[in-house]
Parts: structure tokens; C-alpha cells; sequence
């Protein structure tokens, strides 16, 4: 498939690493049957997202990696059954935590992050979306045939021939769709978002899923973030600044208003109820109204952003490329704060001592909070 939108640079080398995997498969075991590896520099490799699960933090990231950060400062490596890059990670509760990564796996743990199980991957996912793309073309011939002059039933009849081509190429070049952001409601109801327009929902915790149809994207635009708010409804975000709402739980979804074309890469409900979408090119989108419609907000940057976190203490933060920082107090206006480093930072989180733990492409830094305050400017 050809992008009609540019990829950042750190969304690229998530996407880039699958591929680079895949044209090793054949001198590689099989990674989603190799457990990851212990290692001393997994904190200085590629970590993508981060958690904080009661008094400790989970990260997830390259090589199968899922690491624990407890209160002292200790980190620990947790037993993972596959060894490839991770993109995302949420816990429900204390003990109930999914991930997400390449080749289409979920994993899910049920003792705060300690171990893992794999729920599903791409070999699975595959037959799912075929039956899916053919269960489309079958209802589309049979509109199209009952109005063959309809051009808008002959569009979507083309649009799902490409759908089940798609499908069908998809699973000839077996579990290669990266999953790149999910969702959980609660121990039972969850969403997984990915590359290639994947989008799928479990109702019993992960033992099963479905392809969730609805969403207008015939392009098949990557679906690069899932999130729910407290009102209830959903909202995905993805390539080409596409945002997507559901008002009823997931039943039935409608484009919602798209202000830009920048690709967007993190979704934000905050305290006061207003929702941020951030991504390529310094975009920051606010709504006021649980997604339905969104305006752009003005940044003094136009680095890629990549995560949204809002502290304790009601301020935000947002992390981007080149190890940019952006905080604020009230959301309107950010000061500015980089790493010395210059590597893209990821996501943001804090610790009850006051620190920020940013991780990214260097892998994981602490940050205390008063020197960062004194010298974003």
C-alpha cells in the first residue's frame, strides 16, 4: 500500500522494525514463539510506552522488552513469550494489563506486569479479517445487484474487492501488521488499533476477538491510537489526521470533523473533561465536546509529538521528537524543555517522588520535576 501521508520518524522506525524482521525470517526463530531475552541494556533500548500500575511503572518496547521501575528505583525485567518490538501498554487495575506490538500480538498479564501471556497475533488476526472482507463483498454484491444504476453501491462494492484483496495479501505474507495502540474499558471489554486500518474488539478479556467494521477508511490509513472517555464514548486517531467517534460503545462509528491532515499519534481525556489529539508536525488538537469536533491549538514548535500526560498536579505534558518536552499549566500555552540527547522521546509518566520518567528511542531517563520546571522555557 502506498502512504499518501508522511510517517514521523519515530512511527516510521516502529513500522521500519517489523519489516527488518521480517526479511530475517528466514536465518530467525520464529519471533512470536521466542520468549525475549534478559538484558542489561534494555533500558537504554527502544522503549514506546509506559504505565504507572500502583507504585510502579511498566514500559514496554524493542525486543520483547517489558520492564517494572518500582518505588526505589529498581528495575526489573518481566517473563515475555515473544521477542519483538512492543508499541503499547494499559492495565485496568493493579493486576490486569495488556500490550500490544508487531506481527499483530496481544499480551496480556494478570499479576501487575510480573509475566505475560500471548492472547493473539497475526496468525490469528489474518483469517479473522478475511472472513470479515468476504462476509463485505457478499453484502455489497447483493446491494449492488438490487440497484445496479446506485454508483454509490458500485463504489463500495469496489471498496470491498479492495478490502478482500487486501485481506488476502495480508495473509499470504502471514503475521506482519503491527498493532499500534488499544484500549481496555475493564477486564472484559477492550480495543486494539494497527497499522493497514486493523482495528479489532474482545468482549471476554482477549480469549476472542472481532474486526470491528464502520469505520470510513477504504484507504486503509493506519489507525495509530484507540481511547475511551468518561462519557462513554470512543475516539481513534491515525494516519492522515483521520479521528473517528462512537457515541454508543463501539457500535457504530462516524468520522468526526478532521481540521488537519497531519497524521496523529496520542489521545488525551484530561481532569476538566477536554480531549488533545497530538502528532506529526507539532499538531495539538483540543475538543471540548467528547470528540465530536476539534480545533487546532497553536505550539511555539513543529516537532512530531508523540505522548500526552496530564500530572498530578492538573498540568500537561506532551513528549516529541528530538527529546522535546512541552509543559503547561493551564493547556494553552507551553514552555519548552529537550533532553540533551536529542532522542525521540515517546511518552511521559510521573512517580509518587516527583519525578518524570520519559521514555523513548534512547530508552528510559528520570527526570526530577523542579529542575525540569525551572528550566522549560
Amino acid at each position: 500500500m502506498t502512504l499518501k501521508f508522511p510517517l514521523c520518524p519515530a512511527f516510521a522506525l516502529l513500522l521500519g522494525l517489523g519489516a527488518a524482521f521480517a526479511a530475517q525470517a528466514a536465518t530467525l526463530d520464529d519471533r512470536l514463539e521466542r520468549p525475549s531475552q534478559p538484558s542489561a541494556l534494555a533500558t537504554r533500548s527502544l522503549l514506546t510506552d509506559v504505565q504507572t500500575v500502583g507504585e510502579h511503572q511498566v514500559m514496554v518496547g524493542a525486543a520483547g522488552h517489558i520492564l517494572l521501575r518500582d518505588a526505589s528505583g529498581q528495575v526489573q525485567q518481566a517473563a515475555v513469550p515473544v521477542d519483538l518490538l512492543l508499541t503499547a501498554v494499559q492495565f485496568v487495575d493493579a493486576r490486569n494489563g495488556w500490550a500490544v506490538g508487531h506481527d499483530g500480538v496481544v499480551l496480556h498479564s494478570a499479576d501487575g506486569g510480573e509475566s505475560w501471556s500471548k492472547q493473539l497475533d497475526g496468525r490469528a488476526i489474518n483469517p479473522l479479517l478475511l472472513k470479515a472482507a468476504q462476509a463485505q463483498v457478499d453484502r455489497a454484491e447483493q446491494a449492488a445487484n438490487a440497484m445496479p444504476d446506485d454508483e454509490q453501491l458500485a463504489s463500495a462494492l469496489d471498496n470491498a474487492h479492495f478490502a478482500l484483496d487486501d485481506a488476502q495479501a495480508a495473509s499470504a505474507a502471514g503475521p506482519s501488521r503491527p498493532l499500534l495502540g488499544l484500549w481496555f474499558r475493564n477486564a472484559r471489554e477492550g480495543w486494539v488499533v494497527g497499522a493497514y486500518g486493523v482495528f479489532l474488539r474482545t468482549d471476554d478479556g482477549g480469549a476472542s476477538w472481532q474486526p470491528v467494521s464502520g469505520l470510513d477508511n477504504p484507504d486503509r490509513l493506519h489507525l495509530n491510537t484507540v481511547l475511551g472517555l468518561a462519557d462513554g464514548s470512543l475516539l481513534v486517531a491515525g494516519e492522515g489526521g483521520r479521528l473517528y467517534r462512537s457515541g454508543d460503545g463501539g457500535e457504530h462509528w462516524q468520522a468526526a470533523q478532521q481540521p488537519t491532515d497531519a497524521s496523529l499519534y496520542a489521545l488525551a481525556e484530561l481532569s476538566g473533561g477536554q480531549v488533545m489529539a497530538s502528532g506529526f508536525g507539532g499538531t495539538l488538537l483540543v475538543s471540548d465536546d467528547h470528540g465530536a469536533s476539534w480545533n487546532p491549538r497553536e505550539l511555539p514548535v513543529k516537532a512530531s509529538l508523540y505522548g500526552i500526560r496530564q500530572l498530578s498536579s492538573g498540568a500537561v505534558v506532551l513528549a516529541g521528537q528530538a527529546g522535546l518536552l512541552l509543559y503547561s499549566t493551564d493547556g494553552k500555552t507551553f514552555a519548552q524543555w529537550r533532553s540533551t540527547g536529542k532522542a525521540a522521546l515517546l511518552d511521559v509518566s510521573e512517580t509518587r517522588a516527583g519525578q518524570l520518567l520519559l521514555v523513548g528511542n534512547a530508552g528510559l531517563q528520570v527526570l526530577p520535576m523542579i529542575p525540569f520546571k525551572e528550566h522549560a522555557k
